[in-house]
């Protein structure tokens, strides 16, 4: 059932979303939201961060800093960067279907979306090649 709303009113409440839209940047708080290398648990990601490990320990190692999946390999791709390693995003997309098996604990959970599979326990893997 909709429910008609007349337009005046609708302007009204999209121009009070605005406003409030503009205090919440104002206030700085923006900043602590959106596409950043930080996890949500507080720990950032320093410039030494994934330094030592090849980029399937890194990729792994991010996503268990962050808790959840990647939702793109950019967003790995500038983590894993900014965490002391020089990787493009083509390289990591290869390298992460490449090893998209039973045994590796990065799977792949839709396109360009990467998570642990210990978060996906009943999820069926792609079989090994022989």
């Amino acid at each position: 059932m909709l429910i008609y709303v007349p337009f005046n009113d609708r302007l009204s409440n999209i121009e009070q979303a605005i406003v409030a839209v503009e205090g919440f940047i104002a206030s700085g708080l923006a900043d602590s939201i959106g596409p950043t290398a930080s996890t949500p648990k507080g720990a950032a990601i320093e410039v030494d961060t994934f330094i030592g490990c090849n980029i399937l320990q890194a990729a792994e190692k991010y996503l268990q800093m962050t808790g959840k999946p990647a939702k793109t390999t950019e967003q790995i791709a500038k983590a894993l960067n900014q965490g002391g390693l020089t990787v493009s995003e083509g390289s990591i997309s290869t390298i992460l279907r490449r090893s998209d098996n039973g045994e590796n604990p990065v799977t792949r959970v839709g396109r360009s979306l990467w998570g642990l599979a210990s978060w996906y326990p009943g999820r069926p893997r792609r079989a090994q090649a022989e």
